[in-house]
């Protein structure tokens, strides 16, 4: 199975390195310093104290003529927009499956003329180091769930037994994408602001109280999620992976653009239109936007 993984950063890393151990898997990237350097040096995966180095072909998105068996995007929620103009024209036979947080990108998803729609959500944790390397920090699996479409369209996927890289699909992407929201709102917007590890959320018991108001005020919002999530697992998670600093907080300390707006503006939209009181989630919104514009020098 030929394989198009759009996205060069820590994600698109760590799945174009493991794919490749079972797949044809070409990177697609947007910047010429990655293309050359992956081209030239592979892709180093550390885990563990060791590296291992795979050897792929890497194009430029802007010239690929999207000829694969399926395509993963593997950008960031507020970078998807360009992607889809690149996606509109390639072939509706291709499976689509999209790596993004959060739930605000899938109303624009659905909108592809493509036939398979698939969404995932990545418990791994990933960190990339340059252009060609990443530290894959925690082992997790990848959930993944029809958007619309047929599984046998992604059957290989699963089927290829990758060491320390399941894949497991799930029957509902919707509940799949909210669980994983639900843990990402009660770890990165904290640690981003606390400047903490995950770890020491359940340990400081006053990030454990705003973890379980968030958790609250998130219930208020998703009452369906009531017997499908619960606090505990987001503890579960936080010990862990006690050691990680999440996403969020190394975007702000790389001075880079955060998610806030895929993990919490989405949400406080949502909460205003259907008139819900989140004071806790309204203002770790505001938080993490001030820091954010202030490490950006704003």
């Amino acid at each position: 199975m030929k394989i198009g993984i759009i996205g060069g950063g820590a994600i698109g890393l760590l799945f174009s390195h493991y794919l490749s151990k079972k797949f044809d898997v070409t990177l697609l990237v947007r910047r010429n310093e990655q293309l050359e350097e992956v081209n030239r040096l592979g892709v180093t995966v550390n885990l563990g104290g060791h590296s291992d180095t795979a050897y792929l072909h890497t194009e430029r998105l802007s010239e690929s003529r999207m000829e694969y068996d399926l395509i993963i995007i593997a950008v960031k929620e507020y970078s998807l927009d360009s992607i889809l103009s690149n996606l509109v024209d390639s072939d509706a036979q291709i499976p689509l499956f999209f790596l993004q947080n959060g739930i605000g990108h899938i109303e624009r998803v659905k909108k592809l003329p493509h036939f398979s729609l698939l969404a995932g959500s990545v418990e791994h944790g990933a960190l990339k180091e340059n252009d060609h390397s990443v530290t894959h920090l925690g082992i997790g699996r990848t959930n993944l769930a029809l958007i619309r479409g047929e599984s046998s369209s992604i059957e290989e996927l699963l089927i290829q037994q990758i060491e320390n890289f399941p894949f497991v699909l799930q029957d509902d992407y919707e509940k799949m994408l909210i669980k994983k929201l639900f843990v990402n709102v009660l770890i990165n917007p904290l640690t981003s602001i606390a400047g903490v590890a995950n770890g020491r959320l359940p340990e400081n018991p006053h990030f454990l109280h705003i973890q379980h108001k968030l958790f609250e005020e998130l219930q208020i919002l998703f009452p369906h999620m009531k017997d499908h999530i619960h606090f505990q697992e987001i503890l579960d998670i936080c010990y862990s992976t006690s050691a990680n600093r999440s996403s969020m907080l190394k975007d702000i300390e790389e001075h880079r653009k955060t998610e806030v707006e895929t993990i919490l503006g989405s949400l406080l939209m949502k909460a205003e239109k259907e008139n819900h009181f989140v004071p806790i989630m309204k203002t770790l919104y505001e938080l993490v936007k001030g820091i954010e514009r202030e490490s950006q020098g704003g």
